[in-house]
């Protein structure tokens, strides 16, 4: 997954790439010509245990890309989403908006003072400006091929109610669209159809506070549909947890009465939000998650792995993580009758250990 961290200069944007991935200022590129990239395991748990179980030769976490990219407005007034810009975040799978609460009086905010409302809505309307542009010209494309009598109908029609739900504000990803729309509509590249999450980058002061309450209120009010992606995160101090041993981390985390870091909490929203999960293959020789969409068939899943485990899928033979850990094997489970045998079209659960039969 490729997650794009992106808002105004000043906004503590590094500062939470930092503490997501452990970076260091020293690891900035200078020019900012593009993002700083950074890869960050996701530490499952479940996969620490299952390597503790089968003492492979090696034990592969499932990943995340982190993108910093440069602030979003040069001088507090033009916008800089322009094409360059537009087509560097075009790969990336989410949006983590990080929006300024902190007061700062050293670094004073680009747009006078700190309003986290107003802030959102100019990134808003920039996505929104954004793809409608793509839409006005392409329907203008198509209507010419109308006229010449070229079948263009059912897409003139389709872009014109994302055009309508854009004007009226609304995001495509908020748009009731069939399989075969989204289908239609990924080739551009959209925006708005990506999930996003807004991080509320708060001095550690703030955490918990009453002003706080009264933010996330009226953030939930002014933008429904981002009520499961408000982040509260306080960068500055999360930054330098970062830095610190895992016990120390432990620790400093307890003190501030954090029950989890940012970076586990960004990375199972994210998950959440992109609709993935994890399954696990296990042996001696690795133990390795993937990362997957929820739900995929177990064909599908197989060929994640390898193209010819998909081409050759016999069966798949599956266990819960929970069951496997609680009988301890699997000749355990074979004989308690828990691992089971499913078929290519079995939907893959979270947490799902298996293995593929298969045949080329």
């Amino acid at each position: 997954m490729r997650i794009g961290i992106i808002g105004l200069p000043l906004s503590g944007k590094t500062t939470l790439f930092e503490a997501l991935t452990g970076a260091s200022p020293a690891d900035h590129k200078g020019g900012r010509e593009g993002p700083d990239i950074k890869v960050v395991k996701v530490m499952d748990p479940r996969v620490t245990r299952l390597a503790e179980m089968y003492q492979p030769k090696k034990v592969t976490y499932a990943e995340m890309e982190y993108l910093d990219f440069a602030g979003i407005v040069k001088d507090g007034q033009q916008g800089e989403m322009d094409g360059s810009f537009l087509k560097s975040i075009g790969k990336i799978d989410a949006f983590v908006h990080v929006v300024r609460v902190f007061p700062d009086s050293v670094f004073p905010h680009p747009l006078g003072k700190v309003d986290p409302l107003r802030d959102m809505e100019r990134f808003h309307t920039d996505l929104i400006l954004s793809d409608l542009a793509i839409i006005e010209k392409r329907l203008e494309r198509l209507r010419k091929d109308l006229k010449r009598g070229l079948p263009v109908k059912e897409e003139i029609a389709l872009l014109e109610r994302c055009g309508d739900a854009l004007e009226g504000e609304i995001f495509l990803n908020q748009v009731d669209l069939d399989e075969a729309a989204r289908q239609r509509l990924k080739g551009f590249d959209f925006l708005t159809m990506r999930p996003m999450i807004v991080a509320l980058n708060v001095h550690e002061d703030q955490l918990g506070t009453d002003e706080m309450d009264q933010i996330m209120a009226k953030m939930e009010e002014t933008y429904p549909f981002l009520k499961d992606s408000l982040f509260v995160v306080a960068g500055k101090i999360e930054m330098e947890i970062a830095q610190l041993n895992e016990e120390d981390a432990a620790d400093f985390l307890e003190d501030l009465g954090i029950a989890e870091s940012a970076m586990n909490r960004l990375i199972h929203l994210c998950y959440r939000k992109l609709g993935r999960i994890s399954f696990f293959t296990v042996g001696k020789d690795e133990v390795k998650a993937w990362t997957i969409p929820r739900g995929l068939p177990a064909a599908k899943a197989a060929g994640v792995i390898h193209s010819d485990f998909e081409r050759g899928f016999i069966k798949a033979e599956v266990i819960s993580f929970d069951d496997l850990v609680r009988l301890g094997g699997i000749p355990e489970a074979r004989q308690r009758g828990l691992l089971r045998l499913e078929g290519k079209d079995y939907p893959v659960r979270d947490g799902d250990v298996i293995t593929f039969r298969f045949n080329v």
